[in-house]
Order: C-alpha cells, then sequence, then structure tokens
C-alpha cells in the first residue's frame, strides 16, 4: 500500500511534469492547465482517508490516478495533432 505522502508527491511531480509541458511553444495551455486542475484535486481525497477500508480507498486513489494520467495523455496527444482539413 502506498503511504499518503508517497501519493502526494506522486501527484505533485506529475502535476509539475504538466507545467513544464505548459511551457513548450505550439501546446494548448488550456488542456494542460485543466489537466493540473484535475490531478491536484486528487490531494484533498487523500488528506480526508475514509474510515474502514483503508487499503481499498488508496488502491481506489492509485487507480484514479491512472485514470486520470491517461485522459491527460489522450487530450494532450489530441491537442498536439495538427488539424487535417
Amino acid at each position: 500500500m502506498a503511504s499518503r505522502k508517497n501519493l502526494k508527491k506522486s501527484i505533485s511531480y506529475i502535476a509539475g511534469d504538466l507545467f513544464v509541458a505548459s511551457l513548450v511553444e505550439g501546446v494548448d495551455r488550456e488542456v494542460i492547465i485543466n489537466a493540473i486542475h484535475r490531478v491536484l484535486n486528487l490531494i484533498p481525497r487523500i488528506s480526508h482517508t475514509e474510515p474502514g477500508n483503508v487499503k481499498g480507498f488508496y488502491k481506489q486513489i492509485e487507480n484514479d490516478l491512472k485514470k486520470e494520467i491517461e485522459i491527460v495523455a489522450n487530450e494532450l496527444e489530441k491537442a498536439s495533432k495538427p488539424n487535417k482539413e
């Protein structure tokens, strides 16, 4: 089971990497800003652990983080492709 501290660090690193990606020319910054907000919204969930099934709670947060990363990657891929008209 991942610790609360390590999950928060992982989320912070991902948000930092997304911020650096926003500095690249030709990137849609709105897509990246929205992605950063969605990823950072997981931190308050980590801070308020549900009593009872703690292991399952953290596993669900890890799964949600993986899903968010996939969504962000897909959005960035769509935003970086030039429009073919």
